[in-house]
């Protein structure tokens, strides 16, 4: 008998330890306990949105009526539900990043979050001129002094010691010297094909809805432009 409940007890643990990872219903969380995250890629080929709900429960999945909706310069974007981790991402494919993000969570039981405006930084044109002669390697692309955000320079090539730096003004120009480009074997012939890539990172953050206080919405976008250019050391 003992051995039969030992046994049952342990079957209950294995059903409870399998449900664990399932997510949650929206339904059964306070609004005041959510995080909503988003996280936005815009390379130039296309962007992708992915918007993330959980609380200290678990990641999230709307439910009985619980609806999120997002607009990009007023235009609505169009979310499907995928699993990703093993939880619900609601995801939208567009073919850039063009103005600010707002964000309605609508809900039945529960308050509301309407109208959240997520600022989203300005893409990036970024053009190369070519190498000539020793000319050091000029970049362009469209300026954002004013910016909340990070901006990260990477040169790579298969021929060269990557350099990767971060610049201390988006001002829309920026030079690089030739001697700053490290060959890996100084005797190998040219040309060096090298792809330079520019990228504005920013994050938001803010409580979900008052009275809370804690981190609630959150936001993380990098938009890169990469090109390619050639290099004969």
């Amino acid at each position: 008998m003992k051995a039969r409940a030992c046994w049952i007890g342990l079957l209950a643990f294995a059903a409870l330890a399998g449900c664990e990872d399932e997510p949650v219903r929206s339904t059964d969380v306070s609004t005041l306990d959510m995080l909503v995250s988003l996280d936005a890629t815009d390379n130039g080929e296309g962007a992708t949105v992915r918007a993330r709900i959980s609380s200290p429960l678990g990641g999230l999945r709307l439910s009985d009526g619980d609806t999120l909706r997002l607009r990009m310069g007023g235009e609505p974007l169009a979310l499907r539900e995928v699993e990703e981790d093993e939880r619900p991402v609601y995801l939208a494919e567009v073919a850039g990043l063009s103005g600010d993000i707002t964000l309605d969570l609508e809900r039945r039981a529960d308050r509301s979050i309407l109208d959240r405006v997520v600022p989203v930084p300005p893409p990036i044109g970024l053009t190369v001129e070519p190498l000539l002669g020793d000319s050091p390697l000029k970049l362009a692309w469209n300026a954002a002094p004013e910016g909340n955000h990070v901006l990260g320079l990477v040169v790579h090539g298969t021929c060269i010691k990557s350099l990767s730096r971060t610049l201390p003004n988006d001002v829309g120009q920026y030079e690089i010297l030739q001697a700053e480009l490290l060959p890996l074997d100084p005797a190998a012939p040219g040309p060096c094909p090298l792809q330079v890539t520019l990228a504005r990172t920013a994050t938001f953050q803010e409580p979900i809805a008052p009275p809370a206080t804690q981190i609630g919405l959150y936001a993380l976008f990098v938009l890169s432009r990469t090109v390619d250019v050639s290099w004969t050391p």
